[in-house]
């Protein structure tokens, strides 16, 4: 049977439920997906064939280790899924600029790189923003996010100078996330899956559930919603196993606020098939893989 990492993080090394639905569709492909806790200090690589990048979740915390490790991967022949270029290249969140320039609209978005200086009371005024998140370009999971606003501005100051030492980003507030919720929309081998709508909780602007967020499972986007988050995919130049677009409908257009390619949760047990579909995904992906080596 052909063995495949799943890769995780400490805090889940038995798998997420999630990821215990994709390993049980993979043997029933033929195939042995068992954990690999991506920083554990021995790890018999020379077991698998295929690393698929999985729950990493704490891969913000310590980022050149992560990207260290993947080099490993590479330099150790294994198949890395999503591929490692595409890895390094979204695991900054500058990406997102780069997407605006290709015409991919995002909330206003004022960068700083590595060491430079800014003052969070002039961003505001000068772009004349009542509110505003601020957070490193490197992070997950809403960790260190913050609202930004007129009165708190000078508090955030110290944390805003912190986050400058390895890159920050304050983007404008999304008011649309508050009222209308987030979608996510989940591709596999850059076909459409399936989607879900998430909703903070009242008073909140994260929708993650770790801060009260809750997934909507019922509700049908807008066809051009999916066209455009399809666009979004299909205009990355590289293979993508799986990719999750996350944004928000803003005056009818769809306004992407991330595009995770690292390790998004799939919401694979709020849609039956989705776990299938991903196996399948992973299946054929390899098999493309080891007629394109064949050559």
């Amino acid at each position: 049977m052909k063995k495949i990492a799943l890769a995780t993080c400490r805090e889940y090394a038995d798998l997420t439920v999630e990821d215990k639905l994709l390993a049980d569709c993979l043997q029933n492909l033929g195939f042995d997906a068992q954990p690999l806790v991506w920083d554990e200090a021995k790890q018999n690589l020379a077991d698998y064939s295929t690393v698929v990048i999985r729950s990493c979740w704490d891969y913000h915390k310590k980022p050149q280790e992560f990207l260290a490790w993947i080099d490993s991967l590479e330099g150790n022949g294994l198949k890395v899924l999503n591929p490692p270029n595409i890895l390094r290249w979204n695991v900054d969140k500058k990406y997102l600029g780069e997407l605006e320039k290709s015409g991919v609209k995002i909330p206003p978005t004022v960068w700083f790189e590595k060491g430079e200086a800014g003052s969070l009371s002039k961003i505001l005024a000068e772009n004349d923003w009542q509110k505003a998140v601020l957070k490193p370009t490197i992070s997950a999971t809403a960790w260190r996010t913050f609202i930004v606003t007129p009165e708190n501005a000078a508090e955030l100051q110290p944390e805003f100078e912190s986050m400058l030492l390895t890159g920050a980003m304050v983007q404008k507030f999304v008011a649309e996330i508050q009222t209308k919720g987030e979608w996510s929309f989940i591709f596999f081998n850059k076909k459409f899956s399936h989607a879900v709508l998430k909703r903070a909780k009242a008073g909140d602007f994260r929708v993650q559930d770790n801060f009260g967020g809750r997934v909507e499972m019922t509700v049908e986007p807008a066809p051009a919603l999916i066209k455009a988050a399809q666009k979004i995919v299909e205009n990355i130049n590289d293979n993508l196993l799986y990719a999750r677009v996350d944004g928000a409908e803003i005056a009818g257009e769809f306004c992407l606020m991330e595009l995770e390619l690292i390790e998004p949760v799939l919401f694979l047990e709020n849609n039956p098939s989705a776990a299938n579909k991903f196996a399948a995904a992973i299946a054929r992906c390899l098999e493309l893989i080891k007629v394109k080596t064949t050559r």
